[in-house]
C-alpha cells in the first residue's frame, strides 16, 4: 500500500528541519577544534545579502512565519499579555549583521557534555551551572541571533589580575563595538523569552534613540534580612543598573564612556573606585556610582530599561529579601536560581516550535486531519 503524499508545506518544513541537527553538530565540532573567528565569519558571510545559506538560512527561513515585524506597534505573548513599542519608531528597518549578540566569559564550555565539545551533546544531562550554564545560554542566544539575521560571537576572555571576573565586560565591549552599529551583551544566566521579537522592537519600546550610548535594566532591589540594608542602591540612594544585559550603540561618546568604565579602578579619574575590584557588585556598582552620573548630559545617553522587561524572573519575589516583582518579560535573569535557565531555554524553544507547527497544521488541516463520519442514528424501538 502506497504512503499518502505529504502536503507541500509539510515537505518544505521537513527540508528545513531535518538538516538543522546535522549542521548544528558540524558547527559545534568546528568551533571546538578550530578558531572561533573562522566558523563565525563563515556564518556571517553565508548570511550576507548576497545569499544566506546553511544553518543561518534554515533558521531564518523556519521562523519567518512568526517573526514580529520591527515596525510592529504591539506584541501579544502566549498568555495573552500585550506589550507596546511606546509609540516610538526610531528603528524602522532590520539591522541584520550591523547588530551583534555577544557573550563574554572567562570560562570556556568545552568540557564534558558542553557545547564546544566534539562529542554528542546529551541535553538532559547538561549542567546549568559553571561552564555548563554557557551551553544553555549559547543555544538560546545563538538561535535568537540567527532568527533575526544578527551576528553572534562568544568572547572567551582572559582573567584580569586582582579583579572579579565580570570586570572583563567594559574593555571587551569596547573592543567588539568598533565593528558594529549595535552590540547587545547578555549574561550566561539571562535567557531571551520570545525568540520571535526583534531587538529593533525592544529598542523602540525602551526609548533607545539614535543618540543613546548605553542601556541597562534597572536592578531588582534586595534588602538584607539581617541588617535591613538595601544593597541594590548606590551611595546616592538610586537603584543600580544591572550589567547582565548591556545595549551599546557605536557612537564616539560610547567609546569614551566605556574607556572611563574600564579604567575606573585605576582611580585616575574616580578616587575610591578601586574598592569595587572584588567587592560586590563589582563593575556593575562602579558604573552606577560614577559613569552614569558623569556621562548622561542629555538624559538619554544612558537609558534605564524597565526591570520587569529585562531582569528578574517569576518566583524571585519575595525570596532572599527581594522587594521588586520583576518577571523578565523579554529577558529573564536567573541570578539566584541559575539551574532554571535550562528549563527556560527548553520552554522558550518549544514555545516557538509549537507555534510554527500550529501554523503548519492550520494550513494543512485538510491533509492532516481525518474526521470519522458520524454514526447513523439508531432506529427507535418499534419503527419499521
Amino acid at each position: 500500500m502506497a504512503l499518502p503524499a505529504l502536503p507541500p508545506n509539510t515537505l518544505r518544513m521537513l527540508k528545513i528541519c531535518i538538516p538543522i541537527a546535522l549542521v548544528f553538530l558540524s558547527l559545534v565540532y568546528t568551533l571546538h577544534v578550530g578558531s572561533l573567528a573562522g566558523p563565525i565569519q563563515a556564518i556571517k558571510n553565508a548570511a550576507s545579502p548576497a545569499g544566506r545559506r546553511g544553518f543561518s538560512d534554515m533558521i531564518y527561513t523556519l521562523y519567518e512565519p512568526i517573526k514580529l515585524p520591527v515596525t510592529a506597534q504591539h506584541y501579544t505573548d502566549q498568555r495573552g499579555h500585550t506589550f507596546d513599542n511606546g509609540g516610538r519608531d526610531y528603528w524602522k528597518k532590520p539591522m541584520g549583521k550591523d547588530l551583534l549578540i555577544v557573550e563574554i566569559d572567562t570560562r570556556n564550555p568545552s568540557g564534558e557534555n558542553e557545547i564546544f565539545n566534539a562529542k554528542k551533546l546529551d541535553w538532559e544531562a547538561v549542567r546549568a551551572s559553571g561552564s555548563g550554564l554557557l551551553t544553555v545560554s549559547h543555544i538560546n542566544h545563538f538561535i535568537y541571533s540567527q532568527i533575526h539575521g544578527y551576528d553572534y560571537k562568544f568572547f572567551h576572555a582572559r582573567k584580569m589580575a586582582d579583579h572579579w571576573d565580570t570586570w572583563i565586560k567594559p574593555h571587551v565591549l569596547l573592543e567588539v563595538l568598533r565593528d558594529y552599529k549595535f552590540v547587545v551583551f547578555i549574561d550566561a544566566d539571562a535567557i531571551i523569552q520570545h525568540l520571535e521579537v526583534p531587538m529593533e522592537f525592544l529598542f523602540n519600546r525602551w526609548s533607545i534613540t539614535p543618540d543613546t550610548s548605553i542601556a541597562m535594566p534597572i536592578d531588582t532591589q534586595q534588602v538584607m534580612n539581617d541588617t535591613g540594608v538595601n544593597i541594590s542602591t548606590d551611595s546616592k540612594g538610586n537603584v543600580v543598573l544591572n550589567s547582565g544585559v548591556v545595549v551599546l550603540q557605536n557612537l564616539p561618546y560610547t567609546h569614551e564612556m566605556l574607556q572611563a568604565w574600564a579604567e575606573c579602578t585605576t582611580e585616575k579619574r574616580y578616587p575610591g573606585c578601586g574598592k569595587w575590584k572584588n567587592r560586590w557588585s563589582h563593575e556593575q556598582r562602579a558604573f552606577s556610582e560614577y559613569i552614569r552620573y558623569d556621562f548622561n548630559p542629555s538624559g538619554n545617553n544612558i537609558v534605564e530599561i524597565p526591570c520587569n522587561d529585562a531582569n528578574g524572573y517569576p518566583g524571585l519575589f519575595p525570596k532572599a529579601g527581594i522587594i521588586d516583582d520583576c518577571k523578565g518579560e523579554f529577558i529573564r535573569h536567573y541570578t539566584l536560581n541559575k539551574p532554571s535557565a535550562k528549563a527556560s531555554t527548553g520552554d522558550v524553544l518549544m514555545q516557538s516550535i509549537s507555534e510554527l507547527l500550529q501554523k503548519n497544521f492550520a494550513r494543512n488541516e485538510k491533509d492532516l486531519l481525518i474526521e470519522e463520519a458520524k454514526a447513523e442514528p439508531e432506529p427507535e424501538p418499534g419503527a419499521e
